[in-house]
């Protein structure tokens, strides 16, 4: 995949964001086509995610999206299949790593610093936001799930070959 094919996808999940998808709708939409889902239906299994779960601050909703296409992509199918659980497990704790490492938690409150949470710190909450996505934010964190996921799945795609 070329970084203008990685620009494109991250872009289509941000401006998801930015006509009123919640953060985990706007990442899991854009890929759920990939998946066999409608956009109805991945809009409805994505719901509850906005806010860190439900408005609840906690894991960031763009994150849970990414949990739940870790599952679709690599997940397993019966309970004796460990090694794709397994696989499953990698996966998202890989793809929150890296969200972490550019937002310093993966804790919704904490990115956006409400109050009741430990400001979170990482590289990207010193980045200026640009004035498009200013009013929305999360629109950025939203981005950047879409891009670690599409990583992911370059890397599974180079591995397989």
């Amino acid at each position: 995949m070329t970084e203008k094919q990685h620009y494109s996808t991250a872009t289509e999940a941000a401006d998801r964001f930015m006509q009123g998808y919640n953060c985990g709708q706007a990442v899991f939409t854009t890929f759920a086509e990939r998946y066999g889902l409608t956009k109805e239906q991945a809009m409805r299994i994505s719901a509850a995610f906005g806010g860190g779960i439900g408005r609840q601050r906690q894991t960031c909703g763009a994150v849970l999206a990414l949990s739940v296409l870790a599952g679709l992509e690599y997940g397993n199918e019966s309970p004796e299949d460990k090694a794709r659980m397994l696989e499953s497990f990698s996966a998202i704790r890989e793809m929150s790593e890296a969200f972490k490492a550019e937002y310093g938690s993966i804790v919704c409150g904490e990115i956006m610093g409400f109050p009741g949470f430990e400001k979170a710190d990482g590289p990207a909450q010193h980045q200026p936001i640009p004035e498009y996505y200013k009013a929305k934010p999360c629109a950025m964190k939203v981005k950047l799930a879409a891009e670690i996921f599409e990583r992911m799945l370059e890397k599974r795609e180079a591995t397989e070959k």
